[in-house]
Formats: C-alpha cells, sequence, structure tokens
C-alpha cells in the first residue's frame, strides 16, 4: 500500500520540478510545496494520503493563481502597447479576448498528437472553451462548408450515446441537415452508415451499457463501403490517450480525399487531474486522394477559428495562462496519468464484478471479451437491481446517501461530484434525461491508488451485496435519500 502513495508523491514532486524549472514569481511557493511533499511519511496510510489530496490541491491553486493575478492586470480588451508574457515565456497579443488566436496553446496541442500522423496526412489543432463547443462549431461549419439543400440534405450517422450530443444534434436537425442514431450493434454493417456525408462516433458510447467500437471490423466495413462518408467525427473525450489514431488514419488513406476530425473535451484526462480550466479540442486530419468534394485540413480549421472569435468559443486569456504549465499536453503525462486512471478502474470493475444483490450488474469494457482493442474507460457504470421507472430516481438517492454516510464513517476522501479522470476518486448518479426519470450510477476512480480506493472498493462491494433497496434501507434507517432532480422537474413528473 505504502508503494502506491510513493508513486503518487513521486508524481506530484517531478510536477513541481518542472514548473520550478521556468523561473516566475512565486517560486518560492513552489519550492516550499516541494520541500512539503519530501516531507509526507507515506506509511501514515489514510493521514499521508490526505496530505497528498492537499498537496495536489495546493499544486492547482498556485497554477490558478498565476491565471487569476494575469487576469486582474488586463482589460478583455488591452492595452496593446502593454506586452502580456505568459510563465513560460510566450507572448499574447490580442485587441479582443474573444477572438485571441491561441496559436501558443494549439501548437502544443498539435505537436502532442503528431506522433501518431502518418506521411501523408495534414494536420491542424483548434482550442474552444469546451468539448461540446468543438463539435457544435465542428458540425456548424461543415454543414456551412457543405452546402446543404432540402433537395440535397446534409446527413449525418451518429453512432453514440451522450445526451447532449443527442441534444445538439436534435438542435441543428432541419429540412437540410437529418441525422440517424445507428444502434450499437449496427456499426459494422456498412448499410448503417452507407450514403451519410458524415459518420460521428464515439469509441467508447457514453450509456448505461458502455458499448466499445469494433475497431478493426468497423475500420473493414467503411473501407468496403463505396458510398462510405467521407468526413468522420470521433469523440474521443473517454479514451483520447488510448486511442489508435495511427491505425485509423492508416486504414483510411486511400483513393478518396478524407476529413477526420478528433474532438474532445482535454478537460479531464489532459490535465493531469487538476481540472485548471475548461478547453476543448477539434484535431482536424486531412488525407488528399484521388477525390475531392470534402473540406480539407487547413479550409476547415480557417473557419472553426474564425467563427469561434466570433462567437467568443475560444478559451480566455486567463485559461491559457492556467494551462501554460510545462507537464500539460505532454504524451508521455498524458499517457501516464490516463493509464493510472483505467487502471484503477479496471481494478475497481473486476472487484465488484461477482458482486450481486443491490447491484444487479457492473459494466465495464474491460468486463467484455469481445472487446478487440478498447477496453478501458475512466469510469464503471453500476446497475441497481430494483430499476423500474417509478422507484430508479428514489433508489438511486439513497444509494448515494449510502456513500456519503459510509465515506465519512472510514475517513477517507470520496466525492460526490460529477466527471472523471480526477487524481482522486468520485461517485454520482445522473439523470440524462429528466423527461425519462432514471438514474445512472458512475463511480470514476482517479490516478490515485492508496487506502481510499481499496475503502471505496470495499464500501461499494459491501452495499452492492445487501439482498435488496429495502434491507439497504433497514442497515441505514438515518440516512437521506440524496435528491436528484430539481423540485420543478419532480412537479413536473407528478401532474
Amino acid at each position: 500500500m505504502d508503494d502506491f502513495l510513493v508513486v503518487e508523491q513521486n508524481l506530484l514532486a517531478e510536477l513541481v520540478r518542472e514548473i520550478m524549472e521556468l523561473p516566475y514569481e512565486d517560486l518560492p511557493d513552489w519550492r516550499l510545496l516541494h520541500h512539503r511533499l519530501a516531507g509526507v511519511d507515506v506509511t501514515r496510510g489514510l493521514l499521508a494520503e490526505h496530505e497528498l489530496d492537499r498537496a495536489a490541491e495546493t499544486l492547482r491553486s498556485l497554477l490558478l493563481r498565476r491565471a487569476h493575478a494575469m487576469s486582474e492586470q488586463r482589460f478583455r480588451s488591452p492595452d496593446t502597447m502593454l506586452r502580456t508574457v505568459l510563465p513560460s515565456g510566450c507572448e499574447l497579443d490580442h485587441s479582443y479576448e474573444r477572438n485571441m488566436t491561441a496559436s501558443h496553446l494549439e501548437a502544443r496541442l498539435a505537436a502532442a498528437v503528431a506522433e501518431h500522423v502518418p506521411t501523408g496526412w495534414a494536420l491542424e489543432s483548434v482550442a474552444f472553451s469546451s468539448g461540446m463547443a468543438a463539435l457544435t462549431h465542428v458540425l456548424q461549419s461543415l454543414i456551412h462548408m457543405m452546402h446543404p439543400t432540402e433537395a440535397h440534405p446534409l446527413k449525418i450517422a451518429y453512432w453514440g450515446d451522450y445526451f447532449e450530443t443527442d441534444l445538439l444534434l436534435e438542435y441543428l436537425a432541419s429540412s437540410a441537415v437529418s441525422h440517424e442514431k445507428i444502434p450499437p450493434s449496427a456499426l459494422t454493417d456498412p448499410a448503417s452508415f452507407s450514403g451519410a456525408d458524415v459518420l460521428l462516433v464515439e469509441p467508447v458510447r457514453y450509456s448505461r451499457t458502455l458499448d466499445v467500437l469494433p475497431l478493426r471490423r468497423w475500420l473493414r466495413a467503411w473501407a468496403e463501403d463505396p458510398a462510405r462518408p467521407r468526413v468522420v467525427i470521433a469523440d474521443t473525450t473517454l479514451i483520447s490517450p488510448a486511442w489508435p489514431m495511427r491505425q485509423v488514419l492508416e486504414a483510411m488513406a486511400g483513393r478518396d480525399a478524407v476529413t477526420f476530425i478528433e474532438v474532445r473535451s482535454a478537460l479531464k484526462l489532459d490535465q493531469q487531474g487538476l481540472e485548471l480550466a475548461n478547453l476543448g479540442v477539434a484535431n482536424v486530419l486531412h488525407h488528399q486522394g484521388m477525390v475531392g468534394g470534402v473540406p480539407q485540413a487547413g479550409e476547415l480549421a480557417k473557419v472553426l477559428r474564425l467563427v469561434r472569435g466570433v462567437t467568443g468559443a475560444g478559451p480566455s486569456a486567463a485559461d491559457i495562462a492556467a494551462l501554460d504549465a510545462p507537464f500539460l499536453f505532454r504524451p508521455a503525462w498524458h499517457r501516464r496519468h490516463a493509464g493510472q486512471v483505467y487502471a484503477n478502474n479496471r481494478y475497481v470493475a473486476e472487484r465488484l464484478a461477482t458482486v450481486s444483490g443491490v447491484f444487479s450488474s457492473v459494466i465495464h469494457p474491460s468486463l467484455a471479451s469481445e472487446n478487440d482493442i478498447i477496453r478501458d474507460a475512466p469510469f464503471v457504470i453500476i446497475e441497481l437491481a430494483e430499476d423500474s421507472a417509478e422507484d430508479s430516481v428514489a433508489n438511486h438517492g439513497f444509494v448515494l446517501g449510502v456513500l456519503r454516510h459510509a465515506a465519512a464513517i472510514r475517513g477517507i476522501r470520496l466525492v460526490h461530484g460529477a466527471s472523471f479522470g480526477f487524481r482522486s476518486h468520485r461517485f454520482d448518479a445522473v439523470i440524462p434525461r429528466v423527461s425519462q426519470p432514471r438514474g445512472l450510477l458512475k463511480f470514476a476512480a482517479g490516478s490515485r491508488r492508496g487506502p481510499f480506493l481499496d475503502a471505496a472498493a470495499d464500501i461499494l462491494a459491501e452495499i452492492g451485496r445487501v439482498a435488496g433497496m429495502d434491507a439497504l434501507r433497514a442497515l441505514y434507517p438515518d440516512v437521506k435519500e440524496i435528491p436528484l432532480l430539481p423540485p420543478e422537474a419532480d412537479a413536473e413528473e407528478q401532474s
């Protein structure tokens, strides 16, 4: 157990040392943090992990202070006679913050993916204020550039389940733009996307079943279809460092011009679990063969940057300053952090795989033997045995209450909150659509292994083995159900 905490101690110290190599006015604060990390006695178990957790939050706070200090000193429409220099030495130069170019950040993002891009592909990386802003602008720009009409509508085929993407596609639909959702098992059938202009996929489908893209069979089906989409978008938010970019691009290179766009939220796995600034990335790639007719990488990136500036959908100056730490967007650090997150979620999934009672099933790609290449996700989905439409919200809310209570009793840090990819661990239950109030229980293990994670897995297993929800409520008579719907939603459902 001490060994896991030593790993975290060393990783945090290495992050701090990298920042200290670029002397800045707050260098004394970083020296104090480095000294504090060296003094953590990892043999103290829970106490040591609490210290490491607080040290990681201090690291985050110091980086955010830099960003806030710079933001305090400049207007959104800055004095162009004054230089604004980032800690790395790069200069920000713009007349309005909303149309800032973000060129330094985009160069780092492009360099991070360049090693996975085969010869013959052009690459442009475009930064946005969030992953959904990136996807929205990509789709809107494709619609603008491909000139659909009612007689010749733009057809989008979607293999995925993220509820916000569903809403976005509904929002963009018109007489000139249509979309069709591909069932989980149908993507290897060319008929499921044949004739579509754009194919949008989630390599790990953000659903209660976490279906995984059958990569080899899908690429084979795509290549064999003469009417295949020649614009492909992959939302890799859940598995970006494990996404086999080179293999996909090599399979897609051929006689036709192909535009491939990787879109993701870079707030999660890209930022070492520190969540420093909202960030979305669109890596736009184009392979030019003998047939044209699709937007090329340079053309599409030019439109994306122009419209991003008009709409203010780019990262702010403070965001760019917060993201100026040298370890961010370096492939080795990205893979290391994400690899630990994936390993810890596999560990939890395996611990819970045979648990039966309150839990009816545990879902994670590593537990599905038929998956070919992609076998990871940054969280585990847990289904409750008693999950009818009538009791789902109440049961999920009570399980959340028990998790909060049990974590407090054990003295561990277990965050009740959304998202994934942090250094610490989280749980949450969400209602993807209020109109269909059914809960979705997630446990998102972070990158740090130690007493907290083992205790959390024990708590989950203990809850899951209870015979049913009535028995669980009897075991915890003083625990209150956590509300999952706002009061107005409850009223709407009852009316």
